[in-house]
């Protein structure tokens, strides 16, 4: 049975604006629901604040409730041999942040989220894929004393698509390695997630919950990369925005069908990031989690 949780980066904004402190925010998940918590370090910096790493693993202890992924952003090409050194080191210090909190998975990006449109084609995540490879591979060997598996996300637009993150976990060799599975984000890619979600269960160590809507006309304040409130555009120029899961338009029925009868049985963590109070929508998204999986 897997268990039900949320992303800190859920109620992000309440941190970023200064109304709570992280541990705050961790409190909050654990009290309206969270069986399992994954951090994302946004509007605090644990490397210069180590402190809050502490101050967050209390707030958990207090509930009995484990913080199990640690996710951050980075970004290993298009730099120069000596700023990936600088970007890797940046990476593992991160990664000591997540052992310290006790985190069993560690989820890292490779690839800047955003990189302009004509840097995400497919000849170029080709050329890129040998430094793909080489970042999780160097990731994985850090990893493995510290008993962390290294996750990757399809996220953004240049490693996302199911045919693109299928060939990073295929080429990648370390046995600490695997996928975080967001069902939302691959429509990013102009997939339907339903369908991509069946594709690949079978690399998923553990899965983000996440909606959207989706319109083929322009609805009005729509960039091409913000996702935190307005609409953005995927890469083939359909309108996304953020919604409560559940109350999107993805068929989150027949993904979480997918997902218990496939038997998964790793954490999932809801990332809700539509434009509601984000107290509400996190909670009404984890409450829809949990009841839709009991009731396919």
């Amino acid at each position: 049975m897997p268990k039900f949780g949320a992303s800190l980066y859920c109620i992000s904004r309440m941190i970023t604006s200064g109304k709570i402190t992280p541990e705050q925010g961790v409190e909050w998940l654990c009290e309206n629901g969270a069986e399992v918590i994954e951090i994302v370090p946004f509007g605090f910096d644990p490397l210069v604040d180590p402190g809050v790493a502490g101050r967050m693993k209390a707030a958990a202890a207090k509930h009995n409730i484990p913080i199990d992924n640690y996710s951050t952003n980075a970004n290993f090409l298009g730099i120069s041999s000596e700023e990936w050194d600088d970007e890797l080191t940046r990476a593992k210090a991160h990664m000591d942040v997540a052992h310290t909190l006790g985190a069993t998975t560690f989820r890292c990006d490779c690839s800047a989220y955003r990189r302009p449109r004509e840097a995400n084609l497919i000849e170029l995540f080709a050329d890129e894929l040998p430094t793909i490879i080489k970042s999780y591979e160097a990731l994985c060997a850090y990893a493995k004393p510290l008993g962390i598996t290294v996750l990757l996300e399809n996220h953004g637009f240049h490693v996302n698509g199911s045919d693109r993150v299928r060939q990073v976990m295929q080429g990648i060799k370390a046995d600490n390695f695997g996928h975080q599975l967001d069902v939302g984000n691959y429509i990013c890619m102009d997939e339907t997630p339903e369908i991509a979600t069946v594709k690949m269960l079978p690399f998923a160590t553990t899965i983000h919950m996440k909606d959207f809507y989706v319109r083929r006309r322009n609805p009005g304040d729509a960039t091409n990369f913000d996702c935190s409130g307005a609409w953005f555009r995927s890469d083939g120029g359909q309108y996304l925005r953020g919604a409560i899961t559940g109350q999107g338009d993805l068929d989150m029925y027949d993904i979480i069908r997918s997902i218990k009868t496939s038997g998964f049985e790793g954490n999932i963590y809801v990332e809700y990031e539509g434009m509601e109070d984000c107290y509400y929508g996190t909670k009404v998204s984890m409450d829809n989690v949990k009841r839709i999986y009991n009731e396919v």
